[in-house]
C-alpha cells in the first residue's frame, strides 16, 4: 500500500481520539485549575494530560500532513521549535503561575506550528501578520475544512480494478452499524418477554443488568456521553484545520498578505507634522511627569516610602498602571506606522526616529521602575503566581520597547525576535514557578 494513503488513513482514524481527549482536556481544566501545582514526598507534580494531548496533537498534524503532501522530509527547524514551545505550554500548564494562559498559550502554538509546519504563514515566515495568521489558522482554515473529515474518507475505498470481472457490492460501515443497533433492539426487547415468562431467567437477567448499571454508573457514563457528542464538530474542527492547511500551496496566503499590505498602506495619510506633534505630546507629558514624581518613583530602589504609606500599599500603587501607559506606548508606535507617511523605502524621518526613540525609552524606564516596585513587594511579601507573572509581562513589555528602538534605527523589523523572546521567556516563567513552588517559596 502507499505511505501516502496509509498516513491520510491514519490521520482520519486518529482525528476523532484527538478530539475526545480535547473535551476531556477542557472539561479537566476547571478542576486542575483549583488542585493547582502538588507537592508530593517533596517533589513537585506535574499533570500529564496536557502534554500528553500536545504530543499527540504535534504526531496527528504531522501524519494528516504526510497524508496530504506526500512529505517525507523531518519537519524544520522553526516548525519543531513551534511544535516544542506546544509540549512545554502543556508540560506547564500546572507549574506555571496561570492554568488558563498556559492552555491559551498552547492553543496559539499548536495553530501557529500547524500553519508554520505547512509553510503557509502570510508573511512567508515569523512577522508583523502573526495577528492574521492566527485569525486565518483558528477561524478560516478551521471551519473552511470542516468537509474534509467526511469527503477524505473516500481513502478507504479500494482502488477500481482491471478487466471485466464484475464489481462486488459495495459494503457500507453506516449500514453495519444500523444493523448491530437494531439487532441490539431486538436481543433486548426478547430477553425482556422471556423474562417475564420465566422467573428465575428473570432474576438472572435482573442482576446481570443491575450489576451493568452500577458499572456504568461507576464509569460515569453521564460525562463520558456528553464529551463523545461535543468531540463529533471539535473533531470536523480539529481535522479541518490539519487537512486545509496541508492541502494549501501558500499562494492564496501570499495574495491575501498583498492585499492586506495595501490595504494598511492607505492609512498612511496623516502628515509628517501631524506624527510629530502627536508623539511629541506624549513625549513631553511623561518628562513633565516624571520630574514632579521622580523622588517617589525612586522609592523602590532605596526602600525609602513616603512617610504614612504602609510599604504594600506603596509597591502596589502605581505598578499596573505602569504596565499600561507601556501598552500605550506600544500602541502610539503602532499607530504612527499605521497612519503617519513614511518615505519611498517606508523608513522614519530623522525627527520621528527621535520621538519615537525618546518615547520607547520612557517605556523602559517605566518597566524598571514597575520592576523596583514589584521587586520591593517580592522581598517583604514572598512568591505568589500574580507577582511572577507580572514580572514576566514588565519584562516583555520592556523587551518590546528595545526592539522598536533597534527597528526604527536599522530598518528592520524585529517582530521575529519579540514572538520568540515573548514565548521563551513565557515558559522559563513558569519554570520559575514551578521551582519556587519545590522550593516552598
Amino acid at each position: 500500500m502507499d505511505n501516502k494513503v496509509t498516513f491520510q488513513r491514519l490521520g482520519i482514524l486518529l482525528a476523532y481520539p484527538l478530539a475526545y481527549s480535547y473535551i476531556r482536556l477542557i472539561f479537566n481544566s476547571a478542576d486542575v485549575s483549583e488542585m493547582g501545582p502538588e507537592i508530593f514526598n517533596g517533589k513537585l507534580t506535574i499533570a500529564l494530560t496536557y502534554p500528553v494531548f500536545a504530543l499527540l496533537f504535534i504526531l496527528a498534524n504531522e501524519i494528516i500532513r504526510r497524508g496530504r503532501r506526500g512529505e517525507k522530509s523531518l519537519p524544520g527547524k522553526e516548525t519543531l521549535f513551534w511544535y516544542s514551545m506546544t509540549f512545554l505550554a502543556g508540560l506547564t500548564a500546572t507549574v506555571g503561575p496561570a492554568l488558563e494562559l498556559s492552555l491559551f498559550a498552547m492553543h496559539l502554538c499548536g495553530v501557529y506550528s500547524v500553519l508554520m509546519s505547512n509553510g503557509i504563514l502570510l508573511g512567508g515566515k515569523t512577522s508583523g501578520f502573526i495577528p492574521a495568521d492566527l485569525i486565518h489558522g483558528f477561524y478560516v482554515k478551521s471551519f473552511a475544512g470542516f468537509p474534509n473529515y467526511v469527503v477524505d474518507w473516500k481513502c478507504f475505498k479500494k482502488p477500481a480494478s482491471d478487466g471485466d470481472a464484475p464489481a462486488a457490492q459495495k459494503k457500507s460501515v453506516l449500514g453495519a452499524v444500523i444493523f448491530i443497533f437494531v439487532m441490539v433492539v431486538l436481543l433486548i426487547i426478547s430477553v425482556s418477554l422471556m423474562s417475564s415468562i420465566d422467573e428465575d431467567l428473570g432474576y438472572f437477567f435482573s442482576v446481570i443488568f443491575r450489576d451493568l448499571e452500577d458499572y456504568l454508573t461507576e464509569l460515569k457514563m453521564y460525562e463520558i456521553i456528553p464529551r463523545l457528542i461535543f468531540a463529533v464538530p471539535v473533531c470536523f474542527y480539529l481535522y479541518g484545520l490539519m487537512s486545509r492547511s496541508a492541502r494549501s500551496d501558500g499562494a492564496r496566503e501570499k495574495r491575501f498578505a498583498s492585499r492586506l499590505t495595501s490595504f494598511m498602506g492607505r492609512g498612511k495619510t496623516a502628515s509628517a507634522i501631524v506624527v510629530y506633534i502627536a508623539a511629541g505630546v506624549f513625549v513631553l507629558a511623561y518628562i513633565l511627569f516624571f520630574i514632579k514624581r521622580l523622588a517617589y518613583m525612586m522609592g523602590g530602589f532605596s526602600g525609602d516610602v513616603p512617610e504614612g504609606m504602609l510599604v504594600s500599599h506603596y509597591a502596589r500603587e502605581g505598578f499596573f498602571e505602569l504596565v499600561g501607559i507601556m501598552a500605550v506606548n506600544m500602541c502610539v508606535y503602532l499607530a504612527i506606522i499605521l497612519f503617519g507617511k513614511t518615505d519611498q523605502d517606508g523608513k522614519f524621518s530623522v525627527p520621528a526616529k527621535i520621538l519615537v526613540t525618546l518615547l520607547m525609552v520612557e517605556s523602559i524606564i517605566f518597566a524598571v521602575i514597575a520592576m523596583s516596585k514589584l521587586g520591593l513587594y517580592y522581598s517583604i511579601y514572598g512568591y505568589t503566581p500574580k507577582r511572577i507573572l507580572a514580572m514576566w509581562a514588565t519584562l516583555a513589555l520592556g523587551f518590546a520597547a528595545g526592539l522598536t528602538i533597534a527597528t526604527i534605527h536599522r530598518g528592520k523589523p524585529h517582530f521575529r525576535a519579540g514572538v520568540i523572546f515573548t514565548s521563551v521567556s513565557y515558559i522559563a516563567i513558569c519554570i520559575l514557578s514551578g521551582v519556587l513552588v519545590a522550593a516552598g517559596a
